[in-house]
C-alpha cells in the first residue's frame, strides 16, 4: 500500500534533487565548463534556479527522510484516546527501527530487527473498513494488547488473554484488571459531557494509568463482555481512554476481520517532547493556531 504521509512527499523532494542533481555533476556542470563557467561578485558560479536548489536541498532533505524513515518521526496527538498518558497537543517520537527498518511510501520491512511487545503504545494505520486494498493515511496511536493467535476475553473492564499454543503446550493466560485509583481525574481531562474515574493497571510489568467513564453512566467499557481471536498477522489495540477511542473495539464490531495490519504498524512511541495548546476557533484559512507551548510534559512514555 502506498501511504501519502510527510514521508511520501520527502521521498519525492529527495529523488527530483537528487536526480537533478546527479545529471548537473555528470553532464551539464560539464557543458557549463566548455562554456565558459559564470560567476558572482562572491565568487560563487551562476546556476540555473534548478540547478542550484537542487544541489543546495538535497542533502539536507536526504539527511531528513533517513532520520524519519529509519530513525525517529515526529507525532502530533490528534485526540484524547490515550489519556491520561498523552494529551491532544502533545508531540511525541516515534521510535522506527523498534520493529524493523522499513521503506517509506510503502512500509515495506527489509531488515527486521524486533517485533511489536504486548503493552507497548504503537502509531499505526488503522484498517480500512470500506476497502481492506487501500490505506488510511492519518495515522493512529494506541496501546498494544492481542499478538497474533491471542484470544482476548473482556468481561466488565478485565481482560484476559490466551496466547496460542500448538495442543501439547500448555498456553499462557494474562489477566489485566484496572485498579480504582481516584475519582479525580488530571485537569487536563474533557469531562465536559462525562464524569470519569482514573484507574491504575500493569501489563507484564508495565504499569501506567487509564480512564473509565463512572460507573453511574451505563453503556461504558465496564459494562461490556465481547470475546476475539486474531487471525496471523493482525493486531488488537485499544486506548487508554477506554470510554473515547474509537479503535480495535469498534472495528472488529464493524467487520469482524478488521485489526491491525502487521505492515501498517509504523513504530513505537518513545517520548513526549513538547506540549501545545491550540485556539478554540480556526483563525487563520481555518487553521486552529497555537497559543501556548510547554516542555513540562517532557519525558519517556509508559
Amino acid at each position: 500500500m502506498i501511504y501519502y504521509d510527510f514521508g511520501f512527499y520527502l521521498t519525492i523532494g529527495a529523488v527530483v534533487t537528487g536526480v537533478i542533481a546527479l545529471i548537473d555533476k555528470l553532464k551539464w556542470s560539464k557543458e557549463r565548463e566548455a562554456k565558459g563557467r559564470e560567476y558572482d561578485e562572491k565568487g560563487h558560479e551562476v546556476l540555473p534556479f534548478a540547478i542550484d536548489i537542487s544541489r543546495s536541498m538535497f542533502p539536507i532533505i536526504f539527511g531528513v527522510l533517513i532520520l524519519r524513515s529509519f530513525l525517529y518521526e515526529p507525532y502530533r496527538i490528534p485526540s484524547g484516546s490515550m489519556n491520561p498518558g498523552l494529551y491532544d497537543g502533545d508531540f511525541i517520537l516515534v521510535n522506527k527501527y523498534a520493529y524493523g527498518i522499513r521503506l517509506p511510501v510503502t512500509n515495506t520491512q527489509i531488515i527486521p530487527v524486533g517485533e511489536p511487545q504486548r503493552g507497548d503504545v504503537i502509531v499505526f494505520h488503522p484498517p480500512n473498513l470500506d476497502d481492506p486494498t487501500k490505506a488510511i493515511q492519518p495515522a493512529y496511536i494506541k496501546r498494544l494488547y492481542g499478538l497474533p493467535g491471542d484470544t482476548l476475553t473482556w468481561n466488565r473492564g478485565i481482560l484476559t488473554i490466551e496466547t496460542k499454543c500448538l495442543p501439547e503446550q500448555k498456553c499462557e493466560k494474562f489477566v489485566i484488571k484496572p485498579e480504582l485509583v481516584s475519582t479525580e481525574v488530571p485537569e487536563l481531562v474533557d469531562q465536559s459531557r462525562y464524569q470519569f474515574d482514573l484507574y491504575q493497571q500493569d501489563v507484564l510489568g508495565n504499569q501506567h494509568e487509564l480512564l473509565f467513564v463512572d460507573k453511574k453512566y451505563r453503556g461504558g467499557a465496564h459494562d461490556q463482555q465481547w470475546q476475539v481471536t486474531l487471525p496471523e498477522g493482525k493486531y488488537f489495540a485499544m486506548g487508554d481512554h477506554r470510554d473515547n477511542s474509537r479503535d480495535a473495539r469498534a472495528w472488529y464490531e464493524e467487520n469482524s476481520q478488521a485489526f491491525i495490519d502487521r505492515e501498517a504498524i509504523i513504530g513505537r512511541a518513545a517520548a513526549k517532547w513538547l506540549f501545545m495548546t491550540f485556539t478554540d476557533e480556526p483563525v487563520l484559512f481555518g487553521w486552529h493556531l497555537p497559543k501556548g507551548i510547554s516542555f513540562g510534559r517532557v519525558g519517556a512514555i509508559d
